[in-house]
């Protein structure tokens, strides 16, 4: 197969947009930080029973028309209503609101403190750390240092960029969120080790060419499964974006943009680190970490 289109010629073009998204990503945090949810803030919960039939559409329009900025309604099995307010904001004024819905049975209200939350987010950081790390030692025996740091690198500039995403809309992060940032890091992993084994083998099998057409040759060798893959995630995530619901809604986000930047990360960043990084250590070099 000829090579179609010589992706790796555009690298510097895509150096200096990954920076600029991930510098514009790092000042949204540090400057605008995240919209934290209950899991990690501590706050209140309801649970409540109406003595009629309620729409949960109903329950969060009070909630919010209760003026709170940070909630979460859900609904159970049993056929009542758990309500989480996030510490600081008017729980008062939520009950009196819900009642303009219809009359209702409090069945439990309970506090989660800033212990339990303190907890929750170092069990997140922890995840995310071991996650990150069972990553890095799969590649590290998967591949050599070099395209495993190439790989680690594509993935942590995923991660980065979709954390902004969620800082410039100032979405909820919870723990669902955290899940599917892990979720959106393996599938950014996936794909990039799809093309650096193409790119391995044809290391192998053409040995008289030049590492940076040997790389644009293996990209346009699995471009459409990349495509292909890319597409349906991200159809599919839109989907569920946009009429899965609030909560659903506010996960799927994570996929929508991190199946766009994963894919671009994976075609772009990982491959171009390894093409510059290994002219620095020689060609020849490069071909012994692969064999």
């Amino acid at each position: 197969m000829e090579v179609r289109f010589r992706f790796l010629r555009w690298r510097f073009v895509s150096y200096v947009v990954s920076l600029l998204l991930v510098l514009g990503s790092l000042f949204l945090l540090m400057t605008r930080g995240l919209n934290l949810g209950l899991d990690f803030t501590g706050g209140t919960v309801l649970e409540i029973r109406f003595s009629k039939d309620v729409d949960i559409s109903e329950v969060r329009r009070a909630v919010k028309e209760a003026g709170i900025g940070s909630f979460l309604v859900q609904e159970t099995k049993e056929g009542s209503f758990i309500v989480k307010v996030r510490l600081g904001e008017d729980v008062q004024g939520v009950k009196e609101n819900l009642k303009k819905v219809s009359e209702y049975e409090l069945i439990r209200e309970e506090r989660i403190g800033s212990v339990i939350s303190e907890e929750l987010r170092r069990k997140a950081v922890f995840a995310i750390l071991t996650a990150l790390g069972g990553i890095l030692l799969y590649l590290a025996f998967r591949f050599k240092p070099i395209w495993g740091v190439g790989a680690l690198l594509a993935l942590l500039h995923d991660v980065v960029i979709v954390t902004g995403a969620y800082s410039l809309t100032y979405r909820e992060v919870n723990l669902e969120v955290v899940s599917a940032l892990l979720i959106v890091a393996g599938y950014s992993v996936a794909d990039t080790v799809v093309i650096f084994d193409r790119i391995r083998e044809n290391l192998r099998v053409r040995k008289g060419l030049p590492l940076e057409e040997i790389m644009d040759l293996s990209i346009n060798q699995t471009l459409s499964r990349t495509l292909m893959t890319s597409l349906t995630t991200f159809a599919t995530a839109s989907v569920l974006f946009l009429v899965g619901g609030h909560a659903l809604s506010n996960i799927m986000f994570a996929f929508v943009v991190g199946v766009v930047v994963g894919t671009l990360s994976s075609v772009f960043v990982a491959s171009a680190f390894v093409l510059d990084m290994g002219r620095i250590l020689s060609r020849e070099e490069v071909r012994e970490e692969t064999a």
